[in-house]
């Protein structure tokens, strides 16, 4: 099944992905919930929502839009780096459902504007591999990142994932390092700025610093949120250990830039030990890196059948956690 869909046509699976998205959405209209608010939350998204929380509907709808847009850069960000075939759209697919599995963050949440700042940086880091020149992605990704931490702050750690994607791609020059930080730092320099001229620096550091580094013991889950994570992070290490190793056999372009996926991943958990395991967020992030490699499992290995079903399992899942949480 998800072979046969891999391999529809465009037009089949944009279909597909609309049945999904309009099963997944419907309840989340219905009984629309307000936006997601956490104390790691900056300054842009605590703005974008300030004047949403009085209409849910639009919270919601804005929501929506924020998931299709993702779906959409991220499909051609993988297509466009020659990890898939045109016309493959699953991965689209796969992060329209791990963005969907819980009807409480069906809403406005700080990673769904971040995620668009993140995948634009990793499309930039991506594409510099083999560039003499790397100034211009170097500063965009680390920019972008920057812009991605003012919608929530442990994102600033993400700066971490283009140090090790230039010892990945062997570059040893310190310009790109350099270039890194200053892109990193003019968002900052800014956000300062205007927390000095409103008398607001000490209590802005303060959060800032506050949801960079929170050494806690993580937080007990309810035991639907921990069986869908516990699968979920099976999945992802699972496919990610076979997608690596066939990407050995692969052109060595495609086969540094799917290290930049991992260079992510391994990030991302960085950040989850760091800032207090904001584990529910976290499973927004890894689901980027998620759809690139369940995909890959269907598509680039040949005795696919056992990966299918592991596809297919998952699937089955999460349309019985999703009938749970309507039924409760």
């Amino acid at each position: 099944m998800i072979k046969w869909i891999s391999k529809s046509g465009t037009l089949i699976q944009f279909t597909i992905f609309t049945i999904i998205l309009v099963f997944t959405w419907f309840h989340a209209f219905v009984n629309p919930v307000l936006p997601v608010l956490t104390l790691s939350d900056g300054p842009l998204y605590l703005m974008m929502v300030g004047w949403m929380q009085q209409f849910p509907t639009l919270t919601v709808s804005v929501a929506l839009l924020l998931v299709v847009l993702q779906a959409f850069i991220l499909f051609y960000v993988y297509q466009a780096n020659g990890f898939f075939k045109r016309g493959n759209f699953l991965p689209a697919i796969i992060l329209l459902l791990s963005y969907s599995w819980s009807s409480t963050y069906q809403t406005m949440h700080a990673i769904l504007p971040a995620g668009i700042f993140i995948i634009i940086a990793l499309n930039s880091i991506m594409g510099m591999y083999g560039k003499q020149d790397a100034y211009h992605p170097v500063f965009t990704a680390s920019f972008s990142i920057a812009i991605a931490a003012l919608f929530y702050f442990p994102l600033a750690f993400l700066i971490l994932m283009i140090w090790f994607t230039l010892i990945t791609y062997r570059i040893s020059s310190w310009h790109e390092y350099a270039v890194s930080i200053i892109g990193f730092l003019l968002p900052f320099i800014y956000y300062i700025s205007i927390l000095f001229w409103n008398d607001a620096l000490p209590a802005g550091l303060n959060q800032l610093t506050g949801a960079l580094f929170d050494f806690i013991l993580p937080p007990r889950l309810s035991v639907i949120n921990t069986i869908w994570l516990s699968v979920s992070a099976f999945i992802l290490v699972v496919t990610m250990g076979v997608v690596l190793n066939i990407m050995n056999d692969k052109l060595i372009s495609l086969r540094r830039r799917s290290w930049v996926l991992f260079n992510f991943s391994f990030t991302v958990c960085i950040i989850m030990f760091l800032s207090g395991w904001p584990m529910l967020s976290a499973n927004y992030l890894f689901s980027i890196p998620m759809a690139f490699f369940v995909t890959g499992s269907v598509t680039m290995i040949k005795r696919k059948f056992w990966f299918e079903m592991l596809a297919l399992s998952y699937f089955l899942l999460f349309i019985a956690m999703r009938v749970y949480q309507v039924i409760s």
